[in-house]
């Protein structure tokens, strides 16, 4: 009788180390097998959507997202903005930090006529070389190169452009891991831009300038 209970326990014993040993295998196997996605931003009011799924954050502030590796559709969505979209691949055990730039879809501005004591100076920066050499060193697509009439980065990122060519003045992403964001701030028919400040340009169009906030 004694025998049988060691052999009993023993048995117990195996199998309670089996359970363990098989719970650490899947635990270890699971936390190989999901990322961390970061939305590097101070904006309370953003939606994030992960392959066309709402997905909620525990941090309002830098929301963080725990998915499975591979890759991803992430669009971030702020209320009367253009949507931020990126094709991304998420490695496991790892975090990838996303900073989403955004451009209002109705973007505000008014003319500077002739008569504004500030527009000869304003006229004049246009007289001088619109191309950033830096900013146009981060676009690597000849095609856009060759029509671009005024570059130059985005606020202060480096990973951003503004340019204009044909007939509008753009917001373009210049992260060729991934899928590249291009975003309208002004249509017309064949303006250049002058950065003001981080939050408006100056714009030349057909004659006419203008300031546009973006």
């Amino acid at each position: 009788m004694q025998k049988i209970k060691k052999e009993k326990s023993s048995l117990m014993l195996i199998g309670v180390l089996i359970l363990i040993l098989g719970g650490l295998f899947y635990f270890n196997y699971d936390k190989k097998q999901k990322g961390f996605l970061q939305i590097n931003s101070l904006d309370e009011t953003l939606t994030v959507y992960i392959d066309n799924v709402k997905e909620d954050s525990k941090n309002n502030i830098n929301p963080e997202f725990k998915i499975k590796k591979g890759i991803h559709s992430v669009i971030v969505h702020k209320e009367g903005y253009w949507p931020w979209t990126k094709e991304v691949q998420i490695l496991g055990e790892t975090t990838l930090e996303l900073n989403p730039f955004f451009i209002p879809q109705n973007t505000s501005g008014f003319m500077i006529g002739k008569t504004d004591p500030e527009y000869w100076d304003i006229w004049s920066l246009f007289q001088k070389d619109l191309i950033s050499a830096d900013a146009l060193s981060t676009i690597s697509t000849i095609e856009i190169k060759d029509q671009i009439t005024a570059v130059d980065f985005y606020k202060n990122r480096t990973d951003v452009v503004l340019m204009s060519l044909a007939d509008g003045v753009y917001a373009l992403g210049v992260d060729y891991q991934t899928e590249q964001n291009l975003q309208p701030i002004y249509k017309g028919k064949n303006p250049t831009f002058v950065k003001k400040n981080d939050d408006s340009i100056y714009i030349m169009d057909n004659g006419n300038l203008m300031e546009v906030s973006y």
